[in-house]
């Protein structure tokens, strides 16, 4: 395969995914919060990140193994986990990143008045409030989710 045929071909995918994405957001602007329907539709996407997530952990550990490397090469890392070294930056940054975020969702629920000290939750309810902005949101949910579970 060419170096054009590679493009089109990634150009295809990604025009597809993201034509899925907005008609998955549009299917769940459909459904109320809280309802079966809502939740049933929010757990399609987390089943299948954990499941990339889980894929993607599987294919790492078997770096090293000697089905990967060739028999014998690396029995010593057997049963380990190979882990690549940015992962734990990685982590920890987004410890910070959680850490700080609930800090602040606790300032502000605890802050009065609720006015002029909005939590995540209520600044999202008036983006979501109609289904343009629901449509939006849940997209960018999801293309986070990709994003995250690439």
């Amino acid at each position: 395969m060419g170096r054009r045929e590679a493009r089109i071909s990634v150009r295809w995918w990604l025009v597809t995914a993201i034509v899925a994405a907005v008609a998955y957001a549009l299917l769940a602007s459909f459904t109320r919060p809280f309802t079966l329907p809502a939740d049933i539709v929010t757990a399609v996407p987390l089943v299948a990140g954990a499941v990339a997530v889980g894929w993607r952990i599987r294919q790492t550990a078997r770096v090293g193994t000697p089905e990967a490397v060739g028999a014998g090469a690396a029995s010593t890392n057997l049963g380990k986990t190979a882990w690549p070294a940015e992962w734990g930056r990685r982590w920890i940054a987004w410890v910070i990143v959680s850490v700080a975020a609930g800090c602040w969702e606790l300032y502000c629920y605890v802050s009065s008045p609720r006015s002029a000290h909005p939590t995540f939750s209520s600044l999202l309810d008036t983006v979501d409030a109609t289904r343009p902005g629901k449509i939006v949101v849940f997209a960018l949910w999801l293309a986070l989710g990709w994003f995250l579970a690439r």
